[in-house]
């Protein structure tokens, strides 16, 4: 059996929340580590259970920062595969076994999953995610990375400006440095909203502090700056400014006709639960 460790990286969350997320490792079928950074701010509710780190400040990047720190520790302690989850996401119980499986079967070092949505109260909303049906968005907490591609562990740290494109980014990333992905189209994440258009999908009003595209326009408009310009291509490698002129639900499209070639390296594989 593989090692599998789940890094989930927490500020501020209330109690009740992180516990809906962590009890969701524990659930799993498939057997894995949950690993807890906290970015300066740790829960009681943790006490001294294992792999529970505590970084000494907040450190403002969307959780980059405590999400690579538990990767690159899993590398270390020797794990096969480091999947993320959210603080206010959690996984159905399946969820690490199928991605196992579909890795078993394909051999691709990236495998991911696609989600359901939920409101901040945890009801379900009957949405999808056009981008992410059409494999062009992956979130955060839909991957499991495998040994081969442990390279983009450190990827999260990517320029705080990018924060709020940084599954955007990371999934760019693993594009430009060709690795191969599986693509699953089973719903094993589900994802606590905080997100206007969200909501607007599901004819519902968007609740007080949503977010909308405000936070995506400054992270743009940091992007002419030439410290920016050099940062981000010193730790990525490219730079994407050509991408993130569009929308967001739609730059990674750019992305994909501008790294990927006519023979592809991505596999898309149907539905299925395992176990």
């Amino acid at each position: 059996m593989l090692r599998v460790a789940v890094v989930t990286p927490y500020y501020k969350e209330r109690s009740e929340v992180l516990l809906k997320c962590h009890e969701s490792v524990l659930g799993q079928t498939y057997s894995c580590q949950h690993f807890l950074v906290a970015d300066g701010h740790p829960s009681q509710i943790f006490g001294n259970i294992p792999n529970h780190i505590i970084l000494p400040q907040a450190n403002g990047d969307n959780g980059n920062t405590p999400r690579a720190i538990g990767g690159i520790l899993a590398d270390s302690y020797g794990y096969d595969a480091v999947a993320y989850l959210d603080a206010d996401n959690w996984y159905e119980p399946t969820h690490i076994a199928n991605l196992v499986a579909a890795y078993e079967r394909n051999r691709t070092p990236l495998v991911c999953s696609k989600r359901l949505f939920c409101d901040m109260e945890g009801r379900m909303l009957a949405i999808t995610e056009p981008a992410e049906d059409a494999n062009r968005h992956v979130d955060t907490s839909s991957w499991l990375v495998f040994r081969p591609a442990f390279a983009l562990l450190s990827a999260w740290l990517m320029p705080k400006v990018l924060g709020p494109f940084c599954d955007r980014i990371f999934l760019l990333k693993a594009i430009h440095d060709r690795f191969r992905i599986t693509f699953l189209d089973v719903r094993t994440v589900v994802f606590r909203t905080s997100y206007v258009l969200h909501y607007r999908a599901a004819g519902l009003p968007a609740p007080v502090g949503a977010k909308g595209w405000e936070e995506f326009n400054e992270t743009k408009a940091h992007l002419s700056n030439p410290a920016v310009i050099a940062e981000l291509v010193a730790k990525l490698g490219f730079y994407v400014t050509e991408e993130l002129e569009a929308r967001p639900e739609t730059f990674v499209r750019r992305l994909l006709r501008k790294y990927l070639d006519a023979s592809s390296f991505s596999v898309a594989v149907p539905s299925r639960v395992e176990g």
